[in-house]
């Protein structure tokens, strides 16, 4: 979990339903209202797995514009009205684009300088309203937008790393001229954009798949051995770096070892690349499922899974096989 301190926030709204932006004066008072709103979409945001790390040059206009909002509050506020008309008009090209408010955030996040745009899509939600009609009363419910839950995922943000120069970003497909397609990026930031963690786990898994598939390194599902050192890398606190775990659940044989690294370098996988924000939890990383061919599933831990412990495989001359299980006390139906 990272630790966020957070400095000022201020609050802008793109109201597309009317064409225009709203915009305020003057920053949330974060000492007297509850913060948990704010504080629920930040680590919303920071650890969303599809953030996207852009290439931009150390120049970027929006670097430059949240560098000079961190040196005065006259600046924060002309900067942030700037960047939301430019925002504004690209989502204008965007198909029945919701209402939304930009949330401009300053802070730090693990001691680093930050500046957070997260943007907060309206959703139509359904209302009670009473009203009067000829002297009578009347309840009815009515479709309205409001914002999402403070625990509905971030769809949109700009990370801006005022310490580090980079450029990270949480996008959404949108309909542009009738086909999906991303606009926050392609039409407004113009950077090169880097793999995501989701996308860095699904190469490790399918790198380490093929090359067991040339190399028969395992016995049994190569990417329960990946969960296996996923896990040990979490539980001790270690970065999690792609390239390093697939060589690694594969080191006992070095021709395969010196196949993953040429493959994940070609599909962009560095060696100092590290995974941030795991894709899935901690509990599920240490589950595994066999699927067997008529659709039957098994799951089970990843440890015992590798150990062979507690579950037992035998094939016979006709190539089936036979699965056993082990030292059960209780079998409950879900």
């Amino acid at each position: 979990m990272n630790t966020t301190i957070i400095d000022k926030i201020l609050i802008h709204m793109l109201d597309h339903e009317h064409n225009q932006v709203i915009y305020s004066e003057s920053f949330i008072d974060l000492e007297h209202t509850t913060t948990e709103y704010y504080d629920k979409k930040i680590e919303k945001c920071l650890t969303n797995t599809s953030i996207k790390e852009l290439i931009v040059g150390s120049e970027h206009h929006l670097l430059k514009l949240a560098k000079e909002m961190t040196e005065d509050d006259e600046t924060f506020i002309i900067n942030s009205k700037l960047i939301s008309q430019e925002i504004f008009d690209v989502a204008r090209r965007v198909e029945e684009m919701p209402n939304s408010n930009l949330l401009f955030i300053e802070c730090k996040v693990d001691g680093e300088k930050m500046m957070l745009i997260i943007k907060i899509n309206y959703k139509l939600m359904p209302i009670s309203v009473i009203e009067e009609i000829e002297g009578k009363q009347n309840i009815r419910f009515s479709m309205q937008q409001c914002l999402p839950a403070k625990t509905a995922a971030v769809e949109e943000a700009i990370i801006l790393n005022l310490d580090k120069n980079t450029i990270s970003l949480i996008e959404k497909r949108f309909m542009i001229d009738g086909k999906p397609g991303y606009y926050l990026n392609d039409q407004y930031i113009k950077g090169e954009p880097k793999l995501t963690d989701k996308q860095k786990m699904s190469i490790v898994n399918k790198v380490v798949k093929k090359v067991d598939s040339e190399y028969h390194v395992f016995d049994g599902e190569p990417t329960a051995a990946v969960k296996k050192e996923m896990i040990e890398l979490v539980m001790d606190h270690k970065p999690i770096r792609p390239m390093e775990v697939a060589k690694k659940v594969v080191a006992n044989d070095y021709n395969a070892s010196e196949e993953v690294e040429v493959i994940m370098k070609d599909l962009g996988i560095e060696e100092d690349d590290e995974i941030v924000n795991i894709p899935i939890s901690l509990e599920r990383m240490s589950r595994c499922k066999l699927i067997l061919d008529d659709d039957r599933t098994i799951e089970l831990n990843v440890e015992d899974y590798l150990n062979q412990e507690n579950i037992v495989t035998e094939t016979d001359e006709a190539g089936l096989t036979t699965i056993t299980l082990n030292n059960i006390k209780e079998i409950k139906i879900k």
